[in-house]
């Protein structure tokens, strides 16, 4: 059975813990070099993670039912939060993916760090073409990663299909390019994509956001991909400081549009599995 929303964040905050404990300046410095608006001073991460709690328990109830022997990967797991998070929670196999060659020695503490709790970290990348990790699981996440590619997604598609077993879960989570506040930032003349300047500062690759998604755009990935959409969701988590009440009073137009238009919410996610015809 899942946890409760309560029990799961008092866990998921000790892994936030865990993590900036191994947190440098020189970490966000580095980051910073190709995504500008993460640098120290204009990006907080710790908030960021921390606000994160109600996207990975969104990802974790699709699975809890499944009991901890299920064999997780969270591809592009980057902090490891939710990793460690499935580790205290009793998970007895969980794995993160993390191109390493990406990273440089400051990062080296943390995943070890985030390796003595018990996680495996494989150094893979799944936008190389045939990417090959001889590994199989029965849950595989993917969240707060495609929106950062500038390319075509087939090769990734391909290469995370291939970590599925026959009736594997794979949960892909997406920002919402028709978020409410960037609706009503465009109708003011602000472009919903990363700005020019943020873009200009940051060095070659840029890392930031390339391609935020519509709930229809996820759905034909999906249906490209070969993968059947088992359930949807839609949900804000930055906004979860406002209780509805004080929400409804302070941002009445917000308020109504998460209620009504639940396409207009900041984050869209899907659970997958294979198409009938590939299962066998």
């Amino acid at each position: 059975m899942a946890l409760s929303f309560k029990n799961f964040n008092a866990i998921y905050q000790e892994a936030v813990g865990i993590v900036f404990e191994h947190w440098t300046m020189e970490m966000q410095a580095e980051l910073a070099l190709h995504c500008h608006s993460w640098g120290p001073g204009l990006f907080d991460f710790k908030n960021y993670l921390q606000l994160s709690s109600l996207r990975f328990y969104k990802a974790y109830r699709t699975f809890a039912e499944g009991g901890v022997s299920q064999r997780v990967c969270d591809v592009g797991g980057f902090w490891g939060v939710f990793p460690l998070t499935l580790k205290k929670l009793g998970y007895e196999d969980v794995a993160m993916t993390e191109s390493l060659k990406y990273y440089g020695e400051s990062f080296t503490k943390l995943f070890k760090g985030i390796a003595d709790q018990g996680v495996t970290i494989f150094d893979y990348d799944p936008f190389e073409p045939e990417a090959v990790l001889s590994e199989r699981f029965d849950v595989v996440t993917v969240m707060a990663v495609l929106e950062h590619y500038p390319h075509s997604l087939k090769g990734f598609m391909q290469n995370v299909r291939a970590l599925l077993k026959p009736d594997s879960k794979l949960y892909l989570e997406v920002p919402n390019i028709a978020y409410w506040p960037k609706r009503m930032a465009l109708l003011r003349g602000q472009t919903p994509q990363a700005r020019l300047e943020e873009i200009y500062l940051s060095g070659v690759p840029f890392i930031g956001h390339h391609h935020e998604f519509t709930i229809a755009e996820l759905r034909d990935l999906a249906r490209l991909s070969g993968l059947k959409i088992l359930s949807e969701d839609f949900y804000n988590y930055t906004l979860g400081e406002y209780p509805k009440l004080k929400l409804m009073l302070r941002l009445p137009l917000h308020f109504l549009a998460f209620a009504l238009l639940k396409e207009s919410r900041e984050c869209l996610a899907v659970l997958c599995r294979l198409e009938d015809n590939a299962r066998n």
